[in-house]
């Protein structure tokens, strides 16, 4: 009953926050993930479970279906950026007709971040009105004391190119998308 609770408080915000800015609240609603929580080395497992190989900037995934693992912002990482097997917003080769299992990790204290798949490439707007958003996460919470929010949502995409970007005002414009 908690967790629901500060869903709907996250929610609210959200709703807030984009009405404040000028946002469509359809781009602020959640989208069908619940954040969880996570310690410092339970993020460590979690980024470890990523099933891709680095090869320079691009991270190649190969089977039926793929585990990808982003976070945002890892200490060492430029705000804001996300990283993936530790290369900044870096490009994902994914086999077309693939299941995509996607973890989303906030390590960024004091900021919500999102992780939404988009056929609009760059450049985006300060205000970012990036539609149609194809899956993702919606605002993360910003991380509580001592731990760090993390969801996890399921993509099949068809054969394409796709851009995965942060929807918070400013995020993708400075360079927070791959």
């Amino acid at each position: 009953p908690t967790m629901h609770k500060g869903r709907h408080v996250a929610a609210g915000l959200s709703t807030i926050l984009a009405a404040a800015l000028g946002i469509s609240t359809a781009m602020a609603a959640p989208l069908d993930t619940s954040w969880k929580m996570a310690t410092l080395p339970q993020v460590k497992a979690l980024l470890a479970k990523d099933s891709g190989k680095v090869s320079g900037k691009t991270v190649t995934y190969s089977g039926k279906t793929v585990h990808v693992v982003a976070a945002a912002v890892l200490p060492g990482f430029p705000f804001p950026s996300f990283e993936i097997h530790d290369v900044k917003n870096p490009t994902l080769d994914i086999p077309a007709g693939a299941t995509v299992d996607i973890t989303f990790i906030n390590t960024n204290k004091g900021f919500g971040h999102s992780l939404d798949i988009t056929k609009k490439g760059p450049p985006y707007a300060v205000m970012p009105v990036i539609d149609p958003i194809i899956a993702g996460t919606g605002f993360s919470p910003v991380p509580k004391s001592g731990g760090f929010g993390y969801t996890d949502f399921t993509w099949r995409p068809a054969a394409g190119t796709y851009y995965y970007v942060c929807q918070i005002p400013g995020h993708a414009a400075t360079g927070m998308f791959g």
